[in-house]
């Protein structure tokens, strides 16, 4: 069981530039009903894309949903005096050179190598790129002072509105949603050979990759490109399953699982292809649907006999995948990283107790 926690992030406004979708995407990770959070920022700069993400349905970053600015130790002793927090997450330099002396752990995510002779004020240094781990243990953060993060599986489970104007989508045309990795033969070619026949409907297609032309002339090949928009995976946040009928990934990703999770959080219909990522959330005709990997022909008789059902049929089926999603989350990502900090606080303590005796 996850204990009361209570996370504070001082983000550097420039590293932040740099690193943004990392940062938030790891924030954003940690949500959980046990855990405040807040976010500062350093040098009086104003982070408005997550002022934007506080704002976003069911993302608990904070009880007041505010975000502040430090600047001194004094200011940030007064801002902060009252909240406590158990683990202190630094990102960027400006924030490490702030000293947390009211207790908690202090520790800085690195995300890039740099200069560690600035990193006085932090406890533990975390990442999640293995060559910045070497990096850190070769220079002073060795044994279980620096460690790996768990890859990031943030699902996003916001309820923007999309003005489709902006996509140049009529106003009641429908969307489907299509995610993966920009690669050739992974499924994006049968992904477009068969979804055509879904009539009056755009696509909302998300990724990058190296193969992305590849894939966008590929659309063009099988004539949807005027129905699809491509959306960088740095708006994705922004931009979600939650504005789709459904959500088509009949790919063999890597990241599969992380789509299927995001659009079963947004109860959504999913419909994909079987292996060993799929097969975890997906039942077929219960919590989703499989299609063929290999017979364009049977993939769209699917796809028709899907349609064919009613609205309610569907989304029976989509709010049984929520269900899956929702546990599978709750027990396998969330509660892992938040014991993860659990084990380090009782390291933190367990060192510091040496040290006083």
């Amino acid at each position: 069981m996850v204990l009361n926690m209570k996370i504070l992030h001082i983000i550097d406004s420039a590293y932040f530039e740099t690193h943004k979708k990392t940062i938030s995407e790891f924030i954003l990770a940690l949500s959980h009903e046990n855990v405040e959070q807040k976010i500062y920022t350093v040098e009086g700069a104003e982070l408005g894309w997550v002022k934007t993400l506080c704002e976003i349905k069911n993302w608990k970053i904070s009880k007041s949903g505010k975000i502040k600015t430090l600047s001194n130790r004094i200011k940030t002793w007064l801002l902060l005096s009252s909240f406590h927090p158990d683990i202190i997450i630094k990102y960027g330099k400006s924030a490490r050179d702030i000293a947390w002396e009211t207790g908690g752990v202090q520790v800085s995510f690195l995300n890039e190598k740099e200069n560690l002779s600035s990193f006085e004020n932090t406890d533990y240094i975390m990442t999640n790129i293995e060559d910045v781990l070497l990096f850190a243990k070769s220079h002073g953060y060795s044994g279980s002072r620096s460690f790996l993060l768990p890859p990031f599986m943030y699902v996003y489970d916001n309820n923007v509105p999309v003005d489709k104007r902006t996509y140049f989508i009529p106003e009641k045309a429908k969307i489907v949603y299509i995610a993966g990795t920009f690669l050739k033969n992974i499924g994006f070619e049968r992904a477009f050979d068969s979804i055509g026949i879904v009539s009056d409907t755009y696509f909302f297609i998300v990724g990058s990759g190296p193969d992305e032309e590849y894939v966008k002339d590929y659309a063009s090949r099988v004539n949807i490109k005027a129905r699809s928009r491509f959306i960088p995976e740095i708006e994705k946040s922004f931009i979600s399953a939650s504005v789709a009928e459904f959500s088509f990934l009949p790919f063999d990703d890597s990241e599969l699982s992380k789509y299927i999770l995001e659009s079963m959080m947004q109860k959504k219909l999913v419909i994909t292809v079987k292996n060993s990522q799929s097969e975890e959330f997906v039942v077929d005709g219960q919590t989703g649907f499989f299609v063929e990997k290999n017979d364009n022909y049977l993939i769209k008789k699917k796809l028709k006999e899907i349609m064919s059902l009613s609205n309610e049929e569907r989304q029976k089926i989509a709010d049984a995948g929520f269900e899956v999603a929702k546990n599978y989350l709750h027990q396998k990502v969330i509660s892992g990283y938040l014991q993860m900090f659990e084990e380090l606080i009782k390291k933190y303590n367990s060192r510091k107790n040496l040290l006083n005796n």
